[in-house]
């Protein structure tokens, strides 16, 4: 059996992750991990021809707890002559003044103050202490999500970062192996508690599926290290060829882009896939804006439609729209296309919609809110609900009727005023089944009440009064 040393030094040179001269930038927590790595990589500074500096980010979320860790990490560093950088992120505040996903406010801060280190060191090279463990996790995260297609399969060995490169050099090795050297070598490191606290997703499959996958095969890490090495070598290739297509079938417009419709029928369906991705990072550029897999599939749905003027909706006030054989990608409204047609429910919130807003998540997802109504149905895994203007011929299958209703004459019924009924919406499953009339009444595939069947949560939030009079 192979050791640490062996395994690490084998996946260096396998990938080049160092080369003689290089400055490395290391990542260090105080954790177990990235003290391990601090470690390997100080103790063969003349062994590699490298020299290394550590750099640290107190997020300031345990208050005394993550001071500590950062006395720690210096008072480390010093013992063993490393340079190290630190600071202090606010990230309480900034959560409470711009709102957002802590884990992704946390490491946009965190990565721009590692950009930041690299510059001001003149690093080359940058390492973080992911392992072969996390490596599964990653993997079967984005599989739950269903986020395979939207990058690379799992963490990349190598990427570019600023100026220089973001290495993982532990890739090759488990995370008992990284105890086993930490007690080997007597290294002492601290605890994150959070590591252990079950809300979020990666602590669960931590907990309850990694063991059952090692129980099944010992070395399953370290197969799906190799599995991701080979998926992204073939990512890789398709994603430079689908940007060879891109540059030939794009064309620029005043306020966006289109393409070919036709054009891009032709492409196969595998670099169909990536050019919705690569059109969809184009338009966004470097907003904040999750490309969900329902959001691109919905995109490609509208690149098969057989309409000759269509309208879609998409996130940040974003627009698509089909005219003929061209698609347009909007920055701003074009002409008419201003009008609201339609757009997709995500699992992030939508659009206000009459005065709400939505989004769809699986059941085993949801989290009660006070402030928000819950609405209950049964779907496929891959499910896409839009929400859209009601037209002509609408009908709804309504509890305790047989047959359908008219959308139109449910809202004679319900006094919708006449001058409110053509724009009010519906939301509509996959193949146009209406699930809900918000405001007016549900469909009998919707329900407050949880049932059996159901597997897919409508989450509902007002967020003001509405014009329409809902």
């Amino acid at each position: 059996m192979k050791s640490f040393q062996e395994k690490v030094y084998r996946h260096l040179a396998k990938h080049q992750l160092l080369v003689p001269g290089d400055h490395v930038l290391v990542g260090c927590s105080g954790g177990i991990d990235s003290v391990v790595l601090l470690h390997f990589l100080m103790s063969r500074q003349a062994a590699l021809d490298i020299s290394v500096t550590a750099v640290h980010v107190n997020h300031m979320l345990r208050e005394e707890e993550s001071l500590a860790d950062r006395v720690f990490t210096e008072q480390l560093c010093a013992e063993w002559r490393v340079p190290c950088f630190s600071r202090d992120v606010p990230i309480p505040e900034i959560l409470k003044s711009g709102g957002g996903n802590k884990q992704q406010v946390c490491r946009e801060e965190r990565y721009a103050y590692f950009s930041e280190v690299m510059e001001q060191t003149g690093a080359t090279k940058f390492a973080t202490a992911h392992h072969a463990d996390d490596q599964l996790e990653t993997i079967l995260m984005a599989g739950v999500k269903g986020t395979l297609q939207s990058g690379s399969f799992g963490m990349p060995t190598n990427r570019r970062f600023g100026d220089g490169r973001l290495v993982r050099p532990l890739l090759a090795v488990t995370k008992a192996e990284i105890i086993s050297y930490a007690h080997e070598f007597g290294l002492s490191y601290r605890e994150d508690p959070s590591n252990g606290q079950p809300d979020y997703t990666r602590n669960r499959i931590r907990q309850t599926v990694v063991p059952l996958l090692k129980h099944e095969n010992s070395g399953v890490s370290a197969h799906f290290v190799e599995l991701a090495e080979t998926m992204q070598e073939d990512q890789r290739f398709l994603m430079e060829l689908a940007k060879e297509k891109m540059q030939q079938l794009i064309e620029q417009e005043e306020g966006g882009f289109s393409i070919s419709v036709d054009k891009f029928r032709q492409e196969a369906l595998a670099l169909q896939k990536r050019l919705v991705l690569l059109l969809l990072n184009y338009l966004y550029n470097e907003k904040r804006v999750a490309i969900t897999k329902q959001l691109a599939e919905q995109v490609r749905v509208m690149m098969h439609s057989s309409a000759g003027t269509a309208f879609l909706h998409l996130p940040q006030n974003c627009m698509m729209i089909r005219q003929y054989d061209r698609m347009y990608f909007s920055w701003q409204p074009i002409g008419e296309a201003a009008v609201k047609d339609s757009f997709i429910i995500t699992d992030d919130w939508c659009s206000e919609v009459n005065g709400f807003r939505y989004k769809a998540v699986p059941l085993k997802e949801a989290k009660k809110q006070d402030d928000a109504v819950f609405w209950y149905f049964s779907a496929p895994d891959e499910v896409v609900l839009t929400v859209r203007n009601r037209k002509p011929g609408d009908r709804i299958h309504l509890s305790g009727m047989i047959g359908t209703k008219k959308v139109a004459r449910l809202m004679i019924d319900e006094k919708v005023p006449v001058s409110f009924r053509d724009k009010w919406p519906v939301i509509e499953t996959t193949c146009g089944e209406i699930l809900l009339v918000p405001g007016i009444r549900p469909s009998k595939f919707i329900s407050r009440t949880e049932r059996i069947e159901d597997n897919w949560v409508l989450i509902e939030q007002q967020v003001k009064a509405a014009k329409s009079g809902l």
